[in-house]
């Protein structure tokens, strides 16, 4: 068959090439509708112009209404998407779980040492409390540089002999 012969519609009932009958549905979740066209000499109604549409529609937690509707998952009533703004700030809370207690979700933790550091943002290898990209105790005096330096070791720190 070639594209321009013509080919006999088998949903069209009327002289004017459409019919109410074309669309139907054949429950709450399929629906299936067939173009509408004016027939021409050309007119080749073949189902790749076709619309055909389907959405899964179920009801996971039992309590009558559909979760494409309802989108209560856990059928208490309320909405999820309600339930999920607890703070009331308009934006979805981002759930975070602290298991250890220290402050971190455990989703961004990386703690492997145990030295209360996260090992994402620094590594305290002599074990004194000071990340080591911060940490600089150059003169060995107990004081981070950054704080106190003292570069001639004569007890007075820089800043002070500065003034």
């Amino acid at each position: 068959m070639s594209e321009f012969d013509t080919v006999e519609d088998d949903y069209t009932t009327d002289g004017y090439g459409t019919d109410s009958a074309d669309d139907f549905s054949a429950d709450d979740s399929t629906s299936y509708t067939e173009d509408s066209y004016t027939e021409d000499a050309y007119a080749d109604d073949t189902s790749s112009d076709d619309v055909y549409s389907s959405i899964a529609d179920t009801d996971v937690d039992g309590d009558g209404v559909n979760e494409s509707t309802s989108y209560d998952n856990d059928g208490d009533g309320y909405a999820e998407t309600i339930e999920s703004d607890m703070n009331g700030d308009g934006w979805v809370d981002t759930v975070t779980t602290d298991e250890d207690g220290d402050g971190y979700a455990e989703t961004i933790t990386v703690d492997a040492d145990g030295d209360t550091y996260l090992d994402t943002t620094g590594v305290d290898t002599d074990g004194d409390g000071y990340v080591n990209t911060v940490e600089a105790d150059t003169d060995a005096d107990g004081f981070l540089d950054t704080y106190a330096e003292d570069n001639n070791s004569d007890g007075t720190y820089e800043v002070v002999e500065n003034i």
